[in-house]
């Protein structure tokens, strides 16, 4: 190990260690090949034109989308979906009458499935619509049958 209180050797390439001003050392800024050279405009120290870099500043114009993505959403609401899920859970409600609301939430929601595609917004709302309408069709079904049923085995119509 070496006596860390012994001077250091001198550099091999000309310089000495922590910027003490050796031989061959020049202040900073000022080195050879940095400063303003002609044709270079007048930015001392960097050897870039006076102006701009090109195309740095300017606005992008927007890229149009590729092929088969999909649309992008406008903030403009999907009404027929809103519909058809707020149709679809009364309908659920109101269990044996939901048979006439159910048909009306399904077409709702189909109709907001196909506007989202122009849209791009409400496409799970509108989703969410048909199921709402489809499982109160069943559940009118279920209930007719269930009452068919029970004025069956009671004898009495």
């Amino acid at each position: 190990m070496s006596n860390p209180y012994q001077t250091p050797p001198p550099d091999p390439y000309g310089g000495s260690y922590g910027g003490q001003g050796g031989q061959g050392e020049q202040p900073y800024g000022s080195a050879p090949g940095y400063g303003t050279q002609p044709g270079y405009g007048t930015q001392p120290g960097y050897g870039q034109p006076g102006y701009g870099q090109p195309g740095y500043g300017y606005p992008v114009a927007p890229q149009p989308l590729p092929y088969g993505s999909p649309p992008v959403p406008t903030g403009e609401q999907n009404s027929l979906a809103m519909a058809s899920v707020a149709l679809g859970f009364v309908s659920i409600l109101i269990c044996f009458y939901g048979g006439l609301l159910g048909p009306v939430a399904l077409g709702l929601g189909i109709a907001g499935v196909n506007k989202s595609r122009t849209t791009g917004t409400g496409r799970s709302t509108a989703i969410g619509g048909i199921v709402l309408g489809s499982l109160s069709i069943l559940i009118s079904i279920a209930a007719l049958i269930f009452y068919v049923v029970l004025d069956k085995s009671t004898g009495s119509l």
